[in-house]
C-alpha cells in the first residue's frame, strides 16, 4: 500500500499550493508505473487528501503518436483504446470507492472534453500560439519527438512531428486552465515528474501563454521514492 506526498517543480514554486480546492490528477498510457493498483491507491489518496479530483487521461491523440512512429491506423486506435481503458477503469473504481458520485464523470479524456466550451477555446488559442510563438511550438514538438523515442520512432521525421504534436496541444489547456474549465477558484495538477512542456510558461519563455489565475503545478510520488 503507497502512501503519497507532494512537492513543487522546477521553476514552478510560485504555482504550488498545498490546500487548492481541486486536484487534477494526470496518467499516462505505456507507463509500467501505472498499474491497476498504483491508480487506485493514487486516485484513493487524492480523494481523501483534496475536497475535488478529477483525473486526466489521454484522448485518441495517443493514436495519432502510434501513427506517427509507424503502426498502421487500425492497429494503433486499438491499442490506444486499450491502453486508455486500463487507465479509466481503475481511476473509476477508484473515485467510485471514495464515494464520488458520478465517477465516470470525473475521468476526462481529451477527445470527449471538445464537448466542454472552456476547454474547446483554450484549446483553440494554443493552436494559435503554437502557430506564432516559438517557444510554444519548440516544447510541443520536443514533447511529441520524447513521445515519439518511447514508441520506438528514435528519428522522427517533419511528418511524424506533425502527427504526433497533436498529444500535447491537447494536453496543454488542462494543464495551464483547470481553474477556469473546472470552474474552480484554484487548481493543482499532478503528476509523477517534472514535464518538460510547461517549463516554457512557468518560466515566462512563451510570450503568448501563461497558466490561469489560480492554476498550481506539484510532482507527486510515493513516500520513499527517489528523487
Amino acid at each position: 500500500m503507497h502512501r503519497f506526498r507532494l512537492r513543487p517543480i522546477e521553476s514552478g514554486g510560485a504555482f504550488f499550493t498545498e490546500c487548492p480546492a481541486h486536484v487534477l490528477l494526470g496518467i499516462s498510457p505505456w507507463n509500467g508505473r501505472y498499474k491497476t493498483a498504483y491508480i487506485e491507491e493514487l486516485v484513493g489518496w487524492a480523494c481523501s487528501r483534496f475536497p475535488q479530483v478529477d483525473i486526466m487521461i489521454p484522448g485518441y491523440e495517443a493514436a495519432h503518436t502510434l501513427v506517427a512512429a509507424g503502426r498502421s491506423p487500425d492497429s494503433a486506435v486499438k491499442r490506444a483504446k486499450r491502453s486508455v481503458n486500463q487507465l479509466r477503469n481503475p481511476a473509476e473504481r477508484a473515485l467510485r470507492h471514495a464515494g464520488v458520485s458520478d465517477p465516470a464523470g470525473h475521468v476526462h479524456a481529451w477527445t470527449r472534453l471538445l464537448s466542454n466550451a472552456p476547454y474547446a477555446s483554450r484549446l483553440a488559442e494554443v493552436h494559435r500560439a503554437y502557430r506564432h510563438d516559438p517557444a510554444v511550438r519548440a516544447a510541443c514538438r520536443e514533447t511529441a519527438r520524447a513521445a515519439l523515442a518511447h514508441a520506438g520512432c528514435v528519428d522522427p521525421s517533419e511528418a511524424a512531428l506533425d502527427r504526433a504534436v497533436s498529444y500535447p496541444l491537447a494536453e496543454l489547456p488542462l494543464t495551464l486552465h483547470s481553474p477556469v474549465i473546472f470552474g474552480v477558484p484554484s487548481s493543482l495538477f499532478l503528476y509523477h515528474r517534472e514535464m518538460e512542456l510547461l517549463r516554457p510558461f512557468l518560466t515566462g519563455t512563451a510570450h503568448t501563454l501563461r497558466p490561469s489565475t489560480g492554476q498550481g503545478y506539484a510532482i507527486v510520488e510515493p513516500i520513499g521514492a527517489e528523487r
